[in-house]
């Protein structure tokens, strides 16, 4: 950088915003510090008027870096100020720095955020939509299967009423958790069932929509389900519901289908990384929860 100027931060509007100019530079008004060290001073155009007031920080001998007012109007002035002592816009890598900035402002969640720092703007083996929102899943299945029950215990707080009445859950109830780094978001369900009055029927439908929205679904199937060839579809992920009540059962609420396990905690985790495989997201382990 003999000759050019960099922003360090994104374009977006902010208090504060850093630039690295030359120590060569003239755009300060006041000696500069020694290398590590920081002092207040104004920003000066060539003509000699101050742009504003900034903390300058020695990066080396031959770098600064400005810490200015960050407001579109303020960066552009001190753009303006920069090519009048002769300095140009750095052009390798400002873009996509710029950009990446952007993209962590847009991060998803922990997983999304390790990722972009780690490998950049590079295409992900995986959708890259999951980078910017959050994978839907809904539980489905016949009514008392145990999904409310499921929700909460993966949200960690009671997030819907559990009651051994069907037809308890009406409407749709979200909540979120969070499976080595990708936050996901769930979704409780009314009971697959016919008949019932009209607000059954409307929870019924919000199900059917639900369902071609959603990124994966968990299908809950209790003991004696007869449901399974017209409410389960191809891609659902099964789950064994009130294992208590099967035979040999090991005390597990929960049992996900092919998969052991041997705690409630285990499973939910288990089941959580099925989830993540069937998004292909990856399993961060500087994130893993």
């Amino acid at each position: 950088m003999t000759n050019s100027w960099s922003w360090q931060t994104a374009s977006a509007p902010a208090a504060i915003a850093l630039i690295q100019v030359p120590a060569s530079s003239a755009l300060i008004d006041r000696p500069l510090p020694q290398v590590g060290q920081a002092r207040f001073a104004c920003l000066r155009h060539h003509d000699g008027s101050i742009v504003d007031e900034v903390v300058v920080t020695r990066l080396s001998e031959e770098l600064l870096e400005i810490a200015c007012h960050g407001g579109p109007g303020m960066r552009a002035a001190v753009e303006a100020a920069c090519a009048s002592h002769g300095l140009k816009a750095a052009d390798s890598g400002q873009a996509s720095e710029s950009e990446l900035w952007k993209a962590l402002a847009r991060a998803s969640c922990p997983a999304a955020v390790d990722w972009l720092l780690g490998q950049g703007l590079t295409e992900p083996p995986f959708p890259k939509q999951f980078l910017y929102r959050l994978p839907t899943v809904l539980i489905t299945g016949p009514a008392n299967a145990g999904k409310s029950t499921l929700l909460n215990a993966w949200c960690g707080h009671q997030r819907a009423l559990v009651s051994d009445i069907p037809g308890t859950t009406r409407d749709l109830l979200t909540g979120q958790t969070l499976v080595c780094g990708w936050r996901l978001v769930l979704i409780d369900s009314a009971g697959l069932r016919s008949g019932g009055d009209e607000i059954e029927q409307a929870g019924q439908a919000l199900v059917a929509a639900a369902r071609k929205t959603a990124d994966v679904v968990l299908y809950l199937q209790p003991p004696g389900d007869n449901t399974r060839e017209k409410s389960i579809e191809d891609g659902d992920i099964i789950i064994a519901g009130k294992a208590d009540l099967r035979a040999n059962h090991d005390g597990l609420c929960w049992s996900a289908q092919g998969i052991p396990g041997s705690s409630a905690q285990t499973l939910l985790a288990t089941v959580g990384v099925a989830v993540l495989n069937r998004l292909r997201l990856p399993a961060m382990p500087a994130v893993a929860s």
